[in-house]
């Protein structure tokens, strides 16, 4: 049985549903924390606390993080894996979606560290991991909102590793490849065939990828990169992009044919930007 506390962001669904279900299995102390109640989620753990917090919202979580200290609860691990990404290409581009994705990605994990980071130390070492992607050193136009807020999120805690190195703040990055079951098997009618199938085929379980977070936060290690066998795949697809990079732009998408005529129904027009 565990007798660490963990708190994990973003547990309604994918890697952080896989990462409620090791921690509550093992006998961890867990705080789950998502933007809405989920009561069929919350009857199956009744030993887990569950938060209802938009983590977009500093205020929010700046209460929750005071709460849990003022009582002695704040946990030994923070695992912010609450992520969302909304696909769109360089024939469609709309601000308020980009805006959405880049406040969770990015300020959902940024609004937890101000208020942990002012906290006193010598409480214990403070685990910090951020749920980053591959993605980030790739690019990606068919996501433009989820790759610059990874990028951002990485940058932000390779600093932080340095900054507040031999404390007791320890921050750590996963840069994670395709996870089986997660958003990219759903995408087919968005994104090219061939990146589909080549993520598909170097995929990782999420029961892997849950138990590999799990080990990466009980060390001290800056960052994890799962699965491994994913790293040689976007390496290739970042050269591609620089040698060949009709593969990845210009491409008339379905996603791009179903949003015009919504647009058009609603009277809006997309504007180029720059």
């Amino acid at each position: 049985m565990l007798e660490e506390r963990v708190l994990l962001t973003g547990t309604t669904s994918g890697v952080g549903r896989a990462l409620l279900d090791l921690y509550a299995r093992r006998g961890a102390n867990v705080i789950a924390v998502n933007r809405r109640s989920v009561p069929e989620l919350e009857s199956s753990y009744p030993r887990v606390r569950f938060e209802c917090v938009d983590v977009r919202i500093a205020e929010r979580v700046d209460e929750l993080v005071r709460r849990l200290a003022q009582s002695a609860e704040l946990p030994d691990v923070f695992i912010l894996n609450a992520g969302i990404n909304d696909i769109d290409n360089d024939e469609f581009f709309e601000l308020a979606r980009y805006r959405a994705v880049v406040d969770t990605n990015l300020y959902g994990v940024l609004n937890f560290v101000e208020p942990l980071t002012r906290l006193g130390r010598g409480a214990g070492s403070r685990h910090l991991v951020a749920v980053s992607s591959m993605a980030n050193y790739v690019g990606n136009p068919y996501g433009l909102g989820y790759h610059t807020s990874k990028r951002a999120l990485t940058a932000c805690f390779e600093v932080w590793s340095r900054m507040y190195a031999g404390t007791d703040l320890i921050f750590q990055r996963v840069m994670l490849g395709p996870v089986a079951t997660t958003a990219i098997y759903t995408m087919h009618d968005r994104l090219p065939a061939w990146m589909v199938r080549l993520k598909q085929l170097f995929s990782g379980s999420l029961e892997g990828t849950a138990w590999a977070i799990f080990h990466f936060a009980r060390t001290r290690k800056r960052r994890l990169f799962y699965p491994q066998q994913a790293v040689p795949l976007y390496l290739a697809l970042w050269l591609c992009q620089a040698c060949v990079p009709r593969l990845f732009r210009g491409r008339k998408t379905l996603a791009g044919a179903e949003r015009r005529p919504e647009q058009s129904a609603h009277g809006r027009r997309s504007e180029p930007l720059g």
